[in-house]
């Protein structure tokens, strides 16, 4: 199950290491369950919209700093192995 994403938002997200699939298959954010995910976008939509209501933000913030650090985790992984096996010329 992919999620409601325009192509340049899924390209985006995927060079950012931002994405990747859970044990059922679904396009998730990396770091967050399919229903983190879900509501993280959905808040994000409200937000960009127009929504100003605060009641969700702290679950957002939450939400998004659990995702940076896995991201994080994962871009970290990708320089170490990079170190470790540089690319020849």
């Amino acid at each position: 199950m992919t999620l409601a994403l325009t192509d340049e938002q899924r390209a985006h997200l995927t060079e950012m290491r931002a994405l990747t699939t859970d044990e059922q298959g679904r396009e998730v954010l990396v770091g967050l369950t399919h229903a983190e995910t879900v509501f993280y976008l959905e808040y994000g939509r409200r937000r960009i919209a127009g929504e100003r209501s605060t009641k969700d933000r702290e679950r957002y913030l939450e939400l998004h700093e659990q995702h940076e650090r896995a991201r994080q985790q994962i871009l970290g992984a990708e320089i170490q192995r990079r170190s470790e096996n540089p690319p020849l010329h």
